[in-house]
């Protein structure tokens, strides 16, 4: 690798490594502290944004989840800072065209899961809790437990967040070439069907509605990054006839 114009020896790489994890946790570290003062905020957001209230069974589990809680802030209020960390050690090793698409494909992953995560949090989740709830008898008496419902939250918004990933993923295998635009929109009855079972499989229970409020984003994430695929595709032809 070459840091200024000089090569780094091995060693030296692992020190410039070593460095980049320390600050990484000392950044995440401030942002939890940080994170600690608005953890309660955060807490009471969730519970009335879902179940409106939560039984804790343990003196420790309001503590522990308000430990969690701090961390997770702390790692989205140190996220910028640890991307910038990490872009520092690995651009000196990046050719000029990779230094180029890394960086747009990184903030555009950031991007798309905070955009999936939003959508999980303000439309899926309560969508699903309505739906969930709904299947109570008058004689159910509804007892839910905090940490079952901040772990659910959670799953949820890392599902989504991951599954908003689709255009991205896509784009990357049309612009390497292990797919092609017209493969894609050939095969989209076989994209609505495994759409719907990876929905099936993070929608918990037989929740039809929520399968629809995740499935057609996504599906409209494909078609929209077939569109993108498209653009990518042709740039390299574009390039071939401008060159001859």
């Amino acid at each position: 690798m070459n840091v200024g114009g000089k090569e780094m020896h091995f060693l030296e790489h692992l020190e410039e490594f070593r460095k980049v994890v320390i600050h990484s946790v000392i950044a995440v570290a401030i942002g939890a502290m940080v994170g600690w003062s608005f953890a309660p905020w955060v807490l009471e957001s969730i519970i009335h944004n879902t179940v409106g209230y939560a039984v804790v069974l343990s003196p420790l589990e309001s503590f522990g989840e308000h430990i969690r809680v701090a961390i997770i802030l702390g790692l989205v209020l140190s996220l910028p800072f640890v991307l910038y960390r990490i872009w520092s050690f690995i651009v000196p090793g990046l050719l000029g065209k990779e230094k180029s698409v890394v960086g747009p494909l990184v903030v555009s992953s950031l991007v798309l899961f905070l955009v999936g995560g939003a959508f999980a949090y303000f439309l899926v989740i309560p969508a699903m809790v309505k739906v969930l709830l709904s299947f109570q008898t008058p004689s159910m008496k509804q007892m839910l437990q905090l940490s079952e419902v901040l772990k659910f939250v959670y799953n949820m918004i890392l599902a989504c967040g991951i599954l908003f990933q689709l255009p991205l993923v896509t784009l990357i295998l049309a612009w390497v070439g292990i797919v092609t635009p017209q493969f894609l929109l050939k095969k989209w009855r076989h994209a609505i069907v495994i759409v719907l079972f990876i929905t099936a499989i993070v929608t918990p229970g037989d929740v039809a509605s929520a399968q629809l409020f995740l499935g057609l984003p996504v599906m409209a994430l494909y078609f929209l990054s077939i569109g993108v695929a498209f653009l990518v595709k042709r740039k390299p032809r574009e390039a071939g006839n401008g060159s001859a």
